[in-house]
């Protein structure tokens, strides 16, 4: 090989090559936390003997039932392109062993009902939800969302009662997703529970994140809630408007004390869906 061919092979080597290397979260299974409680995602799921699908069934789980994870073994399946541990859990006196995709990764209350949530996995980029009355299955829904880490699973109650007509029950669901600039980034789901219990999923939002020296940040801003003016990062006051959601997203640079932007997008409930507005 010529000198010059070996040159452009090493700076092939250097610089083109690691642009098709794979993402950081490509082999990420993501995890259940040892001495956490979770609930059955799936129903009539088996309790078996040790961690495989062959071995004895002790116990048949319902949907929703809680139970404690006591180990993660190193015993993985794949189904359906999820992979997911195998762990040795505890449901009420009884031990024994469930694979992961059969437990939700995170779960809450609501009125009387309650939410169960499960990551599909890296290669799906979907979260699904369950709407559970007891241990009955009122509604089901799966969205895109991106590859999710189950790091920073949590929820916000909204007021549903600020927009007529009312939905049942508005939340946000955040997680964690995954990012090529990033090692990864918050993001809010808007849900709503609609009049005949169905999930309807609206519009997500990402309440801050760094690029340095370029960085975002964004609020959201309800019919009956205000904005207040802050001079210093030269924010103006923002009043809510019915029915509406304004989110309100401030660009700035870190390195630039007088570098500050701002954008405004607006989210009009019609009775059933939040549909998007782009303003000034």
């Amino acid at each position: 090989m010529s000198g010059y061919k070996t040159l452009l092979y090493i700076l092939l080597i250097i610089f083109v090559f690691p642009i098709f290397a794979e993402n950081h979260w490509d082999d990420y299974i993501h995890e259940k936390n040892v001495g956490s409680t979770y609930r059955i995602f799936g129903d009539n799921v088996n309790l078996r003997e040790s961690d495989n699908i062959k071995s004895k069934v002790k116990k048949k789980l319902s949907i929703g039932t809680s139970i404690t994870i006591l180990t993660k073994t190193n015993q993985i399946l794949e189904q359906d392109s999820v992979k997911e541990y195998w762990y040795q859990v505890q449901s009420e006196n009884e031990t024994g062993y469930i694979w992961g995709g059969f437990v939700a990764d995170y779960s809450f209350p609501l009125d009387g009902n309650t939410i169960l949530c499960r990551n599909l996995g890296v290669k799906h980029g979907k979260i699904e939800l369950k709407l559970m009355q007891g241990d009955k299955l009122l509604s089901q829904s799966q969205w895109e969302v991106g590859p999710v880490s189950n790091e920073n699973w949590d929820h916000k109650i909204y007021p549903a009662s600020q927009f007529s007509p009312s939905p049942k029950f508005l939340f946000g669901l955040t997680y964690l997703v995954f990012s090529e600039i990033e090692y990864g980034y918050t993001n809010e789901q808007l849900i709503t529970i609609s009049p005949d219990a169905k999930l309807v999923s609206h519009f997500s939002w990402n309440p801050g994140s760094c690029d340095p020296p370029s960085c975002a940040e964004s609020w959201l801003v309800f019919p009956k809630e205000t904005l207040p003016e802050d001079t210093k990062i030269k924010r103006k006051v923002i009043k809510g408007k019915p029915n509406t959601i304004q989110e309100i997203t401030h660009s700035f640079d870190i390195d630039d004390s007088n570098s500050h932007e701002y954008y405004q997008s607006e989210y009009i409930w019609n009775g059933t869906i939040f549909q998007k507005k782009e303003t000034q």
